[in-house]
Order: structure tokens, then sequence, then C-alpha cells
């Protein structure tokens, strides 16, 4: 199974590490409108996070409303526009009018629903779920493995298993180098996701 993140605030330390060791710009890094706009959370509280303060939790049923609401209003079609409701209804196998009550945050999905909601959207299943900080944490991820292979794709390579590396050897630039170690990882975490949707298709008694 997929190994869990660590807490948020090793994560930003680490991040933190990383921006004043190699000089990344920690306002783009951390930016706070997109990192609001990725997981759902209001921006005033992706900054109180960043700043290390814990912030107020919803009660889950209102969190999962207003994520709902917050992907109807936030992402849109090719054009920009909202996805018509009829066709949301179609992904999720519900009537229009029920999908109207689920956008305006009158409804709260079940759990297909919500499934298939996430899938239609795009976004984890975890999006609709997570309280501020998971979800931050969730998001944060991926910045932070960006940032670990700028700094040094060598070891992040040597990180996914790939042990006899030698860029300056290969004849490659670093921005190859780079780019093939996220190739590597990619692949690593297809694999992953094979791997974990396998094990959950075990019996109970095999796991």
């Amino acid at each position: 199974m997929s190994e869990p993140c660590p807490p948020l605030r090793q994560t930003l330390a680490r991040i933190e590490e990383l921006c004043t060791a190699y000089g990344f710009d920690r306002g783009e890094v951390l930016d706070t409108a997109r990192l609001g706009h990725d997981t759902g959370v209001p921006e005033e509280d992706v900054r109180s996070l960043l700043d290390g303060r814990e912030v107020d939790e919803r009660d889950p049923d209102a969190r999962v409303r207003q994520r709902v609401v917050f992907l109807y209003s936030s992402r849109g079609g090719a054009g920009g526009e909202r996805f018509d409701v009829r066709e949301i209804a179609a992904a999720i196998g519900a009537t229009p009018t029920w999908t109207r009550k689920l956008v305006t945050g009158e409804a709260k999905p079940s759990i297909v629903a919500g499934h298939a909601l996430a899938r239609f959207y795009g976004v984890a299943t975890a999006f609709l779920t997570d309280p501020p900080a998971d979800a931050l944490n969730r998001e944060l991820q991926p910045v932070l493995f960006d940032l670990e292979l700028r700094a040094d794709p060598e070891r992040k390579l040597r990180d996914l298993g790939i042990v006899h590396v030698n860029a300056r050897g290969s004849g490659w630039t670093r921005d190859q180098f780079t780019e093939m170690t996220r190739w590597v990882a990619n692949i690593a975490k297809d694999l992953q996701r094979v791997a974990d949707t396998v094990a959950m298709m075990e019996p109970e008694e095999n796991r």
C-alpha cells in the first residue's frame, strides 16, 4: 500500500529547508491562492496552516457540502463555464433535480456519488472529505517532491530504487536528467496505484 504522508509540520519544515538551501521562492512555492484552489480550503485557512496555526474545523457534513459547491463554482469546461447540471447528473448517475441541490449545497453526496463526482472533476476522492490540514498536506506532497527533484535529481532517482546513477557521465544536461527522474517517478506512482488496486481486490483474509 502507499506510504502515509508525513505530518504537515514535517512537510512544511522540509519545504522551508529546501527553499533556504537552494534559493527557491517561498511565495511561489507556497502560493496560497493556488493551494486554496487545489484543495478547496479557504485561502485564509491555508495561510494560517502555512504559518503553523490551527484553523476551525467544519462539521464533516458541512465540509463535504462546501467542497462540492466549491468544485462546481471553481472548475468548468474548456471555455471556463460551469459544467451543465445535466452533464454532471449523467456522470454521477443521478437526476438533474437532485444534482442541482447537490451543487448548491442543499444535498450531500452518498459515498458512490462522491466517488463519481470526484472522478468527473479529476480530483482525489479525499478532496471532498479531508480536514483542512490533511487536504493541504496532501497537496504539498507533489510540491515537496518537485523541490527535492530540482535540488538533487540524482538523489531522488536513488530514492526511487535506481542505485547506479552517474548524471555527469551520461552526457545529459541537468534539465534532461531531472525530466528523466520525473518520468521514472510517474511510472513508480502508476505501479503503486495498480498495486493498491490489486490489494483491495484480494480477499480480506489474504491481506
